[in-house]
């Protein structure tokens, strides 16, 4: 029930589903009050859960919704109510949000291309000041989830957070540090429960590189643009390289930092644009940095006229994406491996190194998915990566020992 005591499917008429993913499926929906259009997300529900679980679930459901509700920022999406309904001894939860008009990155990526270096560059300007609205809250939010299916662009140009993942409050333990992950997207530490801002950061530039290469990043492995576009600016590189680097400490501070960096990017784009230096001067946001963005944002996107396209709203990643309740066996098995060993310091894999253990990970994960692996297997994919690294006793190899049960 809402706040009101009505029901959501007295205020709503349900029309037809949108997309589904790991977290649940997302309606559209007409308002029956006022005749307007609005999404509602059916969240998954919690299998087999006791009565205190259920009491508990409804507890962080609702706190974490009057949460949402207080976001105001125009490139949030707005939440306009929650429900909750038992059926069939089922307890289910739901969120309204408002309609936004275009299509989300993943959709335009598959059906139109990749993205210019130009348009990249302003989307990731948009997602920075985002998550520095988010990071910079009384009550900080650490997204966790951003892929370019979460984010919506608007025929205007603007890109929209359509998704903040409420199903991670979910937990029957208060004190259990919860996985959200998205395979290629969700750095390492968040295997393990233990996000942080920067995570959000290794998120976005795994994000950019899937917009200007068009190829999907692929899980624990630092992204590098150049191995796609030879000729693309080493500035942005660069930048790429350090925002998916594996340890936060290796990234850049903040989100201000990168869209500062993404300032300069655009600037070498168009040589001709300038930006006074008291835009990089404060370690607060300045009326001059938001005349930046503005200034920068009436130039234009050219994706933006995708939004006026008719397609269907792509598959993204959602089938990767995991949480406590159904992460594979073996990935929760890796997962609290890395919780063990969290003390170690997470490798920064080198050119010689960074191909085999990650693909050795991303084969296993996907095995696991598709229910194709066995454990040997496993053990025989990674001792042949570890082997390798014998002596150079890295997280790798007691990661290897552990699942020889050494």
């Amino acid at each position: 029930m809402s706040d009101s005591g009505r029901s959501i499917y007295q205020d709503y008429k349900f029309l037809e589903p949108l997309a589904e993913g790991g977290m649940g499926t997302v309606f559209l929906a007409e308002d029956r009050r006022n005749n307007g259009r609005c999404v509602i997300k059916q969240l998954r529900t919690m299998e087999n859960a006791t009565a205190e679980e259920i009491q508990e679930a409804e507890r962080l459901f609702d706190r974490e919704a009057s949460l949402l509700k207080t976001l105001d920022h125009p490139g949030i999406v707005s939440f306009m109510d929650s429900y909750r309904t038992h059926e069939d001894g089922r307890s289910r939860f739901f969120l309204v949000m408002s309609y936004v008009q275009g299509h989300n990155l993943e959709t335009i990526l598959q059906n139109h291309g990749k993205f210019s270096l130009d348009d990249t560059t302003k989307v990731g300007i948009q997602i920075c000041e985002v998550l520095e609205h988010l990071h910079g809250l009384a009550e900080p939010i650490i997204y966790r989830d951003l892929k370019p299916s979460n984010l919506m662009l608007t025929p205007e140009g603007q890109v929209i957070f359509i998704d903040f993942g409420i199903a991670r409050v979910l937990m029957s333990d208060k004190n259990a540090a919860t996985r959200v992950v998205t395979a290629g997207y969700s750095p390492p530490e968040q295997y393990f429960g233990r996000p942080e801002f920067r995570s959000d950061l290794y998120a976005l530039g795994a994000t950019l590189y899937h917009l200007v290469t068009g190829v999907r990043p692929r899980p624990l492995i630092t992204s590098v643009p150049s191995q796609q576009i030879p000729d693309i600016l080493p500035s942005f590189d660069e930048l790429i390289r350090e925002m998916t680097a594996h340890s936060p400490l290796q990234r850049p501070e903040s989100a201000r930092t990168v869209r500062h960096r993404l300032y300069r990017i655009f600037q070498q784009i168009h040589p001709d644009f300038e930006i006074p230096d008291e835009a990089f001067s404060s370690d607060e946001k300045t009326p001059e940095d938001q005349f930046i963005s503005q200034k920068i944002m009436k130039s234009g996107l050219k994706a933006a006229i995708t939004a006026h396209e008719s397609w269907p709203q792509a598959r993204g990643p959602e089938f990767e994406t995991y949480t406590d309740e159904n992460m594979p066996s073996t990935l929760r098995k890796l997962a609290e491996s890395w919780q063990r060993l969290s003390s170690t310091r997470i490798p920064k894999l080198d050119s010689d190194s960074k191909t085999t253990n990650a693909d050795d990970f991303e084969q296993m994960v996907a095995a696991e998915s598709n229910k194709q692996s066995q454990a040997t297997s496993v053990t025989a994919k990674l001792k042949n990566t570890f082997d390798k690294h014998e002596s150079n006793q890295t997280v790798w190899n007691k990661l290897f020992k552990w699942f020889k049960g050494e």
